[in-house]
């Protein structure tokens, strides 16, 4: 009757650790499709910085206006973005015309989602301002930093991604 105990004990154990290794092999391929899907979805974001406004609210001020467009082809993961820290230049670099920060703002992100941005040019940025909209290449560089939270089965994930946008500035004073 032991021996017949044993059996059965061990048939159950081993039957036990049978389920136990199917069910963790299954949990390991459904998160390992959600971080290839989060690499995929990753590779494939796009960011286009359009100027929407140039308007000149003061003297000595100027208030400009972005939409930022965040493309992702097939979101198959919960995602959401926060704008960072970016900054306003010539195109060639040689003029610095202010360092902004968008941290309050934070979207859920789906395939295509417009995110906008302002920044008030004043003082002597707003001089530099001036020159370029007066010069004969009158472009801009938006450069800043995108934070994009994604939601995985493991946790949250947070990447640091590089936002860049040219764009031509209308001419002279407005």
């Amino acid at each position: 009757m032991r021996s017949e105990g044993r059996s059965w004990q061990e048939i159950v154990g081993v039957s036990l650790l049978g389920v136990l290794l199917i069910v963790s092999l299954a949990l390991l391929f459904l998160t390992e499709q959600s971080y290839a899907a989060f690499r995929a979805t990753l590779q494939g974001i796009q960011f286009a910085v359009q100027l929407t406004d140039v308007e000149q609210v003061a003297p000595q001020q100027a208030h400009l206006r972005w939409i930022i467009t965040v493309t992702i082809p097939n979101p198959k993961i919960p995602a959401s973005l926060e704008l960072l820290d970016w900054h306003l230049r010539s195109v060639d670099g040689s003029m610095h015309l202010g360092y902004y920060t968008t941290g309050e703002i934070q979207v859920a992100l789906a395939s295509l989602t417009e995110v906008p941005a302002e920044a008030l040019i004043e003082g002597p940025n707003f001089e530099k301002l001036q020159r370029i909209q007066e010069a004969s290449e009158r472009a801009l560089l938006f450069q800043g930093m995108a934070r994009l939270r994604f939601r995985l089965p493991r946790g949250e994930e947070s990447k640091i991604i590089p936002v860049e946008g040219i764009f031509t500035l209308p001419e002279g004073e407005e």
